[in-house]
C-alpha cells in the first residue's frame, strides 16, 4: 500500500534513483576530461567505454571531452599530498584539481575527521617505491609468457596490455 499518494512513492524513489545516476555521470564526466586532458587513447576508449555502460548520454560525453581539449578548457594540475591515517599509517595521495588549496583543504577536513594528519612534503614519500606503468601491445602468446615470468603484475584492457613493474 502507497499510504496517502502513490505519486508521491514514485516521485521520492525517481528522485533518489536520479541522484545516483547523476553521481554516477559526473564520475565518469571528470574521469573523461582527465583522460581527454593526459592525451591518452587508451585511458580515454576506456572511461568512454564504462560511462556507455551506465548509459551516459552522448551528448554529457561530448561535453566532457570539450571541457578538456576546448578553448575554456580547465587548467588542471597533479598534486601530491603525504599524511598520516591512525596508527601511523602512511599515505599518499594523488589527485588532479584545479584549486589546490581547495584540495588540500578538502584532504586536511577527510584526513582530520577520520583520525589522522596531513603531514609536509617528503614526510612518507621516501617510504613508496613508485611502479612504472607501461602499455604495450602484446599478441604472441609464447612472448606473453616469458614477459609474465618476469613481471608483477599484467592487467588486459581488451587490445591494449597494461604493465605494472618494479624495474625502470
Amino acid at each position: 500500500m502507497s499510504g496517502h499518494s502513490k505519486w508521491a512513492t514514485i516521485h521520492r524513489d525517481k528522485a533518489v534513483n536520479d541522484n545516483k545516476r547523476g553521481v554516477a555521470f559526473t564520475k565518469y564526466a571528470h574521469a573523461i576530461t582527465i583522460a581527454a586532458k593526459s592525451h591518452e587513447e587508451y585511458k580515454l576508449r576506456l572511461a568512454i567505454e564504462k560511462a556507455k555502460s551506465i548509459n551516459m548520454p552522448k551528448e554529457n560525453i561530448k561535453r566532457a571531452i570539450d571541457r578538456a581539449t576546448g578553448a575554456n578548457a580547465a587548467t588542471l594540475e597533479e598534486v601530491r599530498f603525504e599524511g598520516f591515517l591512525p596508527g601511523g599509517v602512511a599515505v599518499m595521495i594523488d589527485g588532479l584539481t584545479d584549486s589546490r588549496l581547495r584540495f588540500a583543504q578538502e584532504i586536511r577536513t577527510i584526513l582530520e575527521k577520520g583520525g589522522g594528519t596531513l603531514g609536509s612534503m617528503g614526510c612518507v614519500s621516501y617510504i613508496f617505491t613508485p611502479e612504472p606503468n607501461y602499455t604495450v601491445e602484446i599478441s604472441d602468446l609464447e612472448m606473453r609468457v616469458r614477459i609474465e615470468n618476469i613481471l608483477d603484475k599484467i592487467d588486459d584492457l581488451e587490445d591494449v596490455t597494461e604493465v605494472l613493474t618494479n624495474y625502470a
